[in-house]
């Protein structure tokens, strides 16, 4: 079995607001890793995912647009996870971080920046297939 890794994908590009991603695609992936540069920010970054075919992260969750938060693990130590809905959180925080997050029956997902007040996030997003 050959493993291939997708082009990365930037979800947020030193963002300095407020910010939800776009939605992106990951149905193709069992797991994505998350790739997170945080540059004195102060935030809590949450992924939010579905299983549905149309969804707006940006309104409320509901049983007609229905999205989750979904946990982080993280690569650093290995022992590391993140709450879904918690999030990843810091406060005038300079750091670079890896996490993966398990895409089992997901089709989007989309990272939430939106309590961003200082400082600037960056967040890639890479996925491997087993063929």
């Amino acid at each position: 079995m050959t493993r291939r890794i997708n082009s990365p994908v930037t979800l947020l590009d030193a963002v300095d607001e407020a910010t939800l991603s776009a939605k992106t695609s990951v149905e193709d992936f069992r797991h994505v890793h998350l790739y997170v540069q945080l540059a004195g920010a102060t935030t809590t970054i949450k992924v939010k995912a579905t299983d549905a075919e149309t969804i707006d992260f940006s309104s409320a969750s509901t049983a007609a647009n229905p999205w989750y938060y979904v946990d982080l693990k993280g690569l650093g130590d290995g022992a590391t996870t993140v709450e879904g809905s918690t999030g990843i959180t810091a406060t005038t925080g300079t750091s670079t971080a890896g996490y993966v997050v398990n895409t089992d029956f997901v089709r989007y997902i989309a990272v939430d920046a939106s309590t961003l007040s200082a400082g600037t996030v960056s967040v890639i997003l890479t996925g491997a297939i087993d063929e």
